[in-house]
């Protein structure tokens, strides 16, 4: 047997021990940089990979990760557009284009994609969704906000055209 000095700093030993593994754990935990989760840059280009890989579902998981993760990124206009891209040229699915689109203009009207966003939900209108109320309306807003765009003749030749149309029901 231990005499009782030798056991009382045996056990002191023990709680110190345990007292630094525990702060140990906690400092690792709250220590930043040390999460393995990854940065926007990161995301981007894993998404970038996919969507040039032609994996449109992963890419498509990455750039909503992007957005849902870092949402203040400088990253996250480009990540809608590109979203927009491949809703609209790879999975048909133009619904979720032109609503990707919209968050794009709505939130970034300043970024430089917003101005091919503006447009292409004007024309997903028309081509696709065939909604000429709702094109006229897209064009309206994008010759509103660029008027010295590229396209901007272009959309003012098909909103001139629109509206030349009967809508159905008047």
């Amino acid at each position: 047997m231990y005499p009782k000095c030798c056991i009382h700093s045996e056990e002191s030993v023990k709680y110190v021990f345990l007292g630094f593994l525990f702060f140990l754990l906690l400092g690792s935990a709250l220590t930043p940089g040390c999460s393995k989760e990854p940065t926007d840059e990161e995301l981007l280009k894993s998404a970038t990979l996919h969507q040039s890989s032609d994996e449109f579902d992963d890419a498509i998981s990455d750039f909503q990760l992007l957005i849902q993760k870092h949402p203040k990124s400088s990253k996250v206009p480009e990540a809608l557009f590109a979203m927009g891209v491949i809703y609209l040229n790879s999975k048909k699915e133009y619904v979720k284009a032109e609503s990707v689109y919209t968050k794009l203009v709505m939130d970034f009207p300043d970024h430089p994609t917003a101005q091919g966003a503006a447009y292409q939900r004007a024309r997903i209108f028309v081509e696709h969704l065939h909604k000429p109320d709702s094109a006229i309306a897209a064009y309206e807003l994008f010759l509103q906000r660029y008027p010295n765009s590229l396209p901007s003749s272009s959309a003012m030749s098909e909103l001139a055209d629109l509206k030349k149309k009967p809508t159905p029901g008047k």
